[in-house]
């Protein structure tokens, strides 16, 4: 029978080279998810995977909150630069893009808590220094810098792999995806009326209020979820009031050692990640997708407001509606039932199983553009190309969400490393993809369609072969 719970560990107390020991005085076994430093105790699941997930929907509201204000700051700041307004959204990729190189590895060394109140701070205090940026060069380095903040982007699946077991985790990883699915629907309105209520500078006091109050309360109801760290603070309590060194958890770090090297290890560790093949290759595949929806994300204004004459928050409605939504109640409804389907009929849990939507997935989605693309050339009625845009939307939500649950399974304590690489290899694709030739593309969009069929068939063998990380 598989376990209830990931949670069941073990820490042992070490006594020479004997068994550990099962006295009242040396317990070995005392950590369940009924104990009460478990991160399940005395609450219902879902209270900690819902801070993150309000926490990743501000920071996706936070991206274009601003872009509506984009006139009013070039009048402000006395330019009339063309690329300003493209700096300033993508130099928001670009902080997210470094930012997991070093909240997803720290995570896993110091505990997700800690990283996740650090950078919500400093996405605080650079929304305020935003909001004070005395010209544009002052706004785009700070706005880099509350990129950096977003923690949640590489993390949140994770929560998910700390506090739920394999066979029940795919429903809060979908469920997760959904709250920073509001962001870009209500950042364009929210933001147009605070510029023309308030001023541009309020598109980032807004950002930074909200961000302040998120964590105050991210503060008081989120405690600490990587069993790791968990079990590694429950070893260092007992052995402080027993007075006796032979406490160990299994996770505890070398002794041999030193801090710097705890921490070299751990922040290279997404980039040993990524040359992994699965990850390099999965990676790639959920990029490529990305990349698209960037070039798609550029158009919709133009096509959607000039070619139709809808309005700016329509515009944004029409891509990032039901598609997306789709998208997340897909997987919700599937990522479980098919590993536990292939659970029954062989008696093992095969983490490939949950690829199946992502085969899907990397159909629709070139079939999504395409409809999006000639609908909108030959100027047919508007429904086509929302059509497109939906198909896009859902799927590139069913191509990354099983990515996401994959890596989980996996990687398991390491998680955040694989899905740091990927996100920092999807944000430098959507940067270079659309200066790309259209053919080449065109030949990328189908190319790699055989690739989810191409690693649930041999996704087992290459997970066998690999090397563990230290």
């Amino acid at each position: 029978m598989m376990s209830s719970s990931l949670l069941n560990l073990e820490l042992h107390h070490q006594i020479g080279q004997g068994e550990p020991s099962a006295s009242p005085q040396h317990p070995s076994r005392f950590y369940s998810p009924s104990h009460p430093s478990s991160p399940n105790h005395a609450q219902p699941q879902f209270n900690h995977p819902l801070p993150p997930a309000m926490l990743e929907g501000l920071l996706n509201l936070a991206i274009v909150l601003c872009l509506p204000a984009v006139p009013q700051m070039l009048l402000d700041f006395h330019t009339t630069d063309p690329l300003f307004t493209t700096i300033l959204a993508s130099i928001w990729e670009a902080g997210e893009a470094v930012g997991p190189l070093f909240t997803a590895p720290l995570s896993e060394i110091f505990g997700r808590s800690r990283v996740y109140n650090t950078t919500n701070v400093i996405f605080v205090v650079f929304s305020v220094a935003c909001a004070l940026s005395p010209n544009a060069g002052a706004l785009i380095g700070f706005r880099f810098l509350s990129g950096m903040g977003d923690a949640s982007i590489a993390l949140n699946a994770s929560i998910a792999g700390d506090l739920f077991a394999q066979e029940n985790r795919g429903l809060p990883i979908a469920v997760l995806s959904f709250p920073p699915l509001l962001g870009p629907v209500l950042g364009p309105i929210i933001g147009g009326y605070l510029t023309q209520a308030a001023g541009w500078r309020w598109a980032f006091w807004f950002s930074a209020i909200t961000g302040g109050i998120f964590e105050l309360a991210f503060f008081l109801v989120f405690r600490e979820t990587y069993i790791p760290r968990i079990l590694r603070d429950k070893a260092r309590i007992l052995r402080k009031e027993s007075k006796d060194n032979r406490f160990k958890s299994p996770f505890d770090f070398d002794v041999s050692l030193s801090a710097a090297d705890i921490m070299k290890r751990g922040l290279l560790r997404p980039i040993q990640m990524f040359l992994k093949p699965i990850v390099f290759i999965l990676s790639f595949q959920v990029s490529i997708a990305y990349g698209y929806m960037y070039i798609l994300f550029t158009t919709l204004t133009e096509v959607f407001e000039s070619t139709y004459g809808f309005s700016q928050g329509a515009a944004g409605l029409s891509f990032l509606g039901i598609g997306m939504v789709l998208g997340v109640l897909t997987c919700a409804l599937t990522l479980d039932r098919l590993l536990m389907r292939h659970y029954r009929r062989t008696g093992l849990t095969k983490p490939e199983t949950r690829l199946l939507p992502m085969v899907v997935g990397t159909v629709i989605f070139p079939m999504g553009l395409f409809f999006y693309g000639w609908s909108a050339e030959y100027r047919l009625f508007y429904i086509i190309p929302m059509i497109g845009t939906a198909t896009v939307g859902l799927g590139y939500f069913i191509t990354n969400i099983p990515l996401q649950a994959y890596f989980v399974d996996t990687f398991k304590h390491y998680a955040a490393s694989a899905i740091a690489a990927t996100v920092v290899f999807r944000c430098v694709v959507a940067t270079v993809l659309p200066l790309a030739a259209p053919p080449l593309y065109r030949f990328i969009a189908v190319a790699f369609i055989p690739i989810p069929l191409v690693m649930m068939r041999f996704g087992e063998r290459l997970r066998s072969k690999m090397v563990a990380l230290p």
